[in-house]
């Protein structure tokens, strides 16, 4: 338990060791219900201001269906799994050299891990979104776009309800696109992707 906890707070560990800490911290405040799971801010990712890269990369993480607070949280658990495994396997000297090039693959390996654990969220949780209950009936009602936009690759939507907000995701058709605030109509969903399809409201 000793050498696990050195290994952990080692120069090479010690900056995703910080970073598990703070998320771990975050997570307990969280339960304790003073913070909001997704309190981070909506990501604009519009390819017209020279995001499109970015736009790319963001989606292969499955940002804008899962919460931002999630992929971050997975992304520094799996990177600091990596450079723990990494460092102890494959450099036990503790080489700076050797440590910064590991860094660079963990941070990779954290990436694709983070984005296979988003896939396999949405397979599991997606279809949950069309729960057959009063509140849960989500098609042909109307909500407020949540998120800087949404279009045909990218969105969320809000749904009052008797009870709490639904949010879904959500994905407009025919290169239309919904800007924050804009109120849509949900008019089908694709249940094996759990996403809604949107399309303009007229009150």
């Amino acid at each position: 338990m000793l050498d696990f906890f050195q290994e952990a707070i080692s120069p090479l560990n010690l900056p995703f060791t910080i970073l598990l800490g703070l998320m771990i911290l975050y997570w307990l405040v969280v339960i304790m219900g003073a913070a909001d799971a997704d309190w981070m801010p909506d990501l604009d990712l519009d390819a017209d201001d020279g995001g499109g890269l970015l736009a790319s990369f963001f989606q292969f993480l499955s940002l804008g269906d899962v919460p931002v607070t999630v992929v971050v949280s997975v992304m520094i658990f799996s990177a600091w799994c990596f450079s723990m495994l990494a460092n102890h396997f494959l450099n036990p000297g503790g080489s700076i050299f050797i440590g910064t090039t590991l860094l660079f693959i963990n941070m990779l390996l954290g990436l694709f891990a983070t984005a296979l654990f988003t896939r396999v969220m949405l397979r599991i949780f997606g279809p949950l979104h069309g729960e057959d209950t009063e509140d849960q009936q989500i098609l042909y009602r109307v909500g407020t776009v949540i998120t800087s936009r949404v279009d045909a690759d990218f969105g969320q939507v809000e749904i009052e309800t008797k009870g709490a907000p639904i949010t879904v995701n959500a994905r407009a058709v025919d290169d239309r696109i919904f800007t924050k605030g804009e109120k849509v109509l949900i008019f089908d969903e694709d249940e094996e992707k759990g996403i809604f399809f949107v399309d303009k409201y007229e009150a």
